[in-house]
């Protein structure tokens, strides 16, 4: 087997959604300084970076990260589909119903559209003009795939800047404000990696922080190589 890591590290010079905080790094103790240990401080908003959206981030009655069974963050049977998109497009009903018989067999979706190459490239349109999901397809998903726990995605967020409102549709539906169930959202991965022919399981474990909806996360795939 062999273990990839699909989450980014945080890091200041990442992008961020467009007028949201993102993340300050200072030191608070240092070796050079005289202090006996090296330790910082850091001040994060909790949807930043590779994260994990619960449903209490859209839907005020469904649970937090915290509060979440264990079983939900390991994918035993992950499915990952190239869906090419560029800037501001949406995935639609339309590009996943010939994939609906390994949608409805599979725990978690991970859509790779290529979209992460201007991650580095091009950080102000990859924030500003990212892919989405459109609110449509998370109604098709959620009505048609009853086994999904997870959506994952190699841009920065389900929803696109450029269709607000539909984005946050989008979040809503997956999230579980129409639906007896939920299906947790995973934003901004790196999937280039990955042969969807050797992907075995995925495990995305999020930090547990008592009171927030949802949480940095660090993601792993195993393939079998």
């Amino acid at each position: 087997m062999k273990y990839v890591r699909l989450s980014y590290d945080l890091a200041k010079s990442d992008p961020g959604w467009p007028g949201s905080y993102s993340i300050d790094i200072e030191p608070y103790t240092q070796i050079a300084r005289g202090d006996v240990a090296n330790q910082y401080k850091i001040t994060l908003l909790n949807h930043f970076g590779s994260h994990m959206d619960g449903p209490k981030h859209f839907n005020e009655k469904g649970p937090r990260l915290a509060e979440m069974p264990l079983s939900t963050f390991i994918m035993e049977h992950p499915l990952l589909l190239d869906i090419p998109k560029s800037f501001s497009e949406l995935v639609r009903v339309e590009d996943l119903l010939p994939y609906e018989d390994e949608l409805q067999r599979a725990d978690s979706l991970f859509i790779r559209s290529g979209f992460s190459k201007f991650r580095e490239s091009d950080k102000i349109r990859y924030a500003s003009e990212g892919v989405g999901i459109s609110s449509q397809a998370c109604q098709y998903i959620m009505d048609r795939c009853p086994n999904l726990n997870a959506i994952g995605m190699d841009w920065i967020s389900l929803a696109s800047y450029a269709h607000g409102e539909d984005g946050c549709l989008a979040h809503q539906y997956l999230l579980g404000m129409f639906h007896s169930h939920y299906i947790c959202i995973i934003e901004d991965l790196n999937l280039d990696a990955i042969d969807p022919a050797r992907l075995e399981r995925i495990f995305a474990l999020p930090l547990f922080i008592e009171q927030i909806d949802s949480a940095p996360v660090t993601v792993i795939a195993e393939l079998n190589i």
